[in-house]
């Protein structure tokens, strides 16, 4: 594992974790002004980003997921703007403002890399599949006055296509190409207001993100056909011949 210095950084980086189970509870018990399908979405977009935060910050030290965590916790802070106060939203609020300080500790931000890996996804790439991650919860918190099918549609298929590309499964540019934009943008007036807004300005960012070549080349790198040479012997370095046991002339020895 990653050394990031003297705190437990597995503990310490799983702070946005923490926090969307803390409110994904409290949505459960009490999912008022949403119905219980904006709840669903709500709490599994929350899950799914936070996972996918710790993920990238503990086996990669990645920038993204370090944002990507900190604007989990925000969400959070957004749910329990419009969520009624009781017992579980003073509980919620207190794992959030407990989970905002973890995740700048010191043994947290140690191990974030300051500039970007040479050789990680291009920056395009990495949005693309982020913002698919976060629809089923901009489409769920945006849902207070009751959802659709149309919403679980959105959502839930936004999310399936962020896993089809991130992991490269067949099809999957296509998908984040065409086949959810169409779906989200298609999808945004029976959706109706303010959820409609949310889930066309999804579809057409996705759109402009993944046609960009770079979003391309990360799902299909560009493949060259290797060719080899052959060496003559009495060229060869005497480390290798003798590693090959054979002599200068290619006989064994």
């Amino acid at each position: 594992m990653r050394d990031f210095g003297p705190v437990n950084s597995s503990y310490a980086a799983a702070a946005p974790l923490l926090a969307s189970l803390a409110w994904t509870i409290a949505l459960i018990i009490e999912p008022d002004p949403y119905d219980s399908s904006a709840a669903l979405l709500i709490g599994i977009g929350l899950l799914s980003m936070a996972t996918v935060s710790v993920i990238g910050m503990v086996a990669a030290g990645g920038r993204w997921a370090h944002r990507l965590g900190i604007g989990t916790i925000a969400g959070t802070l957004l749910v329990a703007a419009v969520r009624p106060v009781d017992p579980a939203w003073v509980v919620g609020l207190a794992v959030t403002t407990a989970s905002g300080l973890m995740i700048f500790l010191p043994g947290v931000t140690r191990g974030i890399r300051k500039l970007p890996a040479a050789t990680g996804p291009p920056e395009r790439a990495v949005l693309l599949s982020i913002a698919l991650l976060v629809s089923p919860f901009a489409i769920g918190v945006s849902a207070a006055d009751g959802t659709e099918w149309t919403h679980l549609l959105v959502g839930l298929s936004g999310l399936l296509a962020s896993f089809a590309y991130s992991r490269v499964i067949p099809g999957g540019l296509l998908v984040a190409r065409i086949v959810w934009p169409t779906i989200a943008i298609g999808l945004a007036i029976p959706m109706g207001l303010p959820s409609g807004v949310v889930s066309a300005a999804l579809g057409i960012t996705t759109a402009v993100l993944a046609w960009d070549p770079s979003v391309k080349t990360a799902f299909h790198p560009p493949r060259e056909t290797g060719s080899s040479y052959p060496i003559p012997p009495e060229l060869a370095p005497k480390e290798i011949l003798d590693a090959a046991q054979i002599d200068d002339r290619g006989l064994d020895l």
